[in-house]
Order: C-alpha cells, then sequence, then structure tokens
C-alpha cells in the first residue's frame, strides 16, 4: 500500500514542478520605445532624446550586450545665443545662411584681441582663430563643412565669451 501512496504524491511533485518551470520561462512580449522632445526660444534650444536605437551591438563596461532594440541612454543638447555687448565688441555675422564664407565685420572694439571659434551642434569644435580686435572683416572659409547648423562663438584673451552666434550651412 505505501507505493500506491508514493506514486501519486510522485506524480504530483512532477507536474508542480513541471508547471512552476513552464510560467519561469515565459516572457511576456513588450515594447521599449524612445522618447523626447525639442523647446526653442530666441535665445537658444534645449533638445533631448531618451532611448536611442540600438541597430548594431552595443556592450557596456560590465560586458552586457544589447544585440538589438533601444537602450536607455539620453542625449542632451543645448545651445544658447548670446548677442555682444557693443560697448565691448561691436559685430555683424553675414551672410546667414552661407554657403561658403561667413563674415564676420568688428565695427567698434575695446579689446585687443578676439577669438573666434566655430562648433558643431554635439560641442565638436571645427574652427578657431585669434585676430586682432581693430575694425576689420574678418572671412572664414566653410565650403568643406557639412550642411548643418554652428555656433560662432566670440572669446576675449581670458576665454570669457563675449557673444555667440547661430549659422546655419547649406
Amino acid at each position: 500500500m505505501t507505493k500506491n501512496k508514493s506514486k501519486p504524491i510522485a506524480l504530483l511533485g512532477v507536474a508542480m514542478l513541471m508547471g512552476t518551470m513552464s510560467y519561469a520561462q515565459s516572457i511576456a512580449p513588450q515594447s521599449v520605445n524612445s522618447g523626447g522632445t525639442k523647446m526653442t526660444q530666441a535665445n537658444g534650444s534645449l533638445s533631448f532624446t531618451v532611448g536611442e536605437l540600438v541597430v548594431l551591438s552595443q556592450t557596456d563596461s560590465q560586458g552586457n550586450t544589447l544585440g538589438g532594440g533601444f537602450t536607455a541612454g539620453a542625449t542632451l543638447t543645448t545651445a544658447s545665443i548670446q548677442e555682444t555687448d557693443a560697448a565691448v565688441l561691436d559685430v555683424s555675422v553675414f551672410p546667414n545662411p552661407t554657403y561658403d564664407l561667413v563674415n564676420i565685420r568688428i565695427n567698434h572694439s575695446s579689446i585687443e584681441q578676439v577669438v573666434v571659434s566655430i562648433t558643431d551642434l554635439q560641442g565638436k569644435e571645427v574652427y578657431i582663430g585669434k585676430y586682432a580686435g581693430i575694425s576689420n572683416t574678418i572671412g572664414i572659409n566653410t565650403a568643406t563643412y557639412a550642411p548643418s547648423t554652428y555656433i560662432l562663438s566670440l572669446k576675449n584673451n581670458n576665454n570669457q565669451v563675449l557673444g555667440t552666434y547661430k549659422i546655419t550651412k547649406n
């Protein structure tokens, strides 16, 4: 009689184990989507993206690999446009948009030297030059730049930003 009692208990135990294992292995389909927004005002813009599409594989510092889908990274881009103080540096930047040459006309300056830098929207500096702070016109060749939006910054010798301008390259 002990054999008959142990057989149903063993079958019940195997059935419970199989049920638990099959439930533990099921994964419900899910969708992870990216989202973001862009806000713009007269003096600058802010844009961000949360979750970026990964087409190839991506590996983090712990060795975890994501083969496809979305990653939960965040990208934040800011741009601020600041006109120069005409008492310190009176300039005009033209033409905008441009195809090949950007001109910076210095009408009046109370500083000895002007540092001109151009960066793309990812913050990579594509041009830097130092010029005398005298009344003249500075021409910068942008013919080899990719069509995009760039930030032109004017600084003094102490790296203090005097003004920034948004330049569109067609």
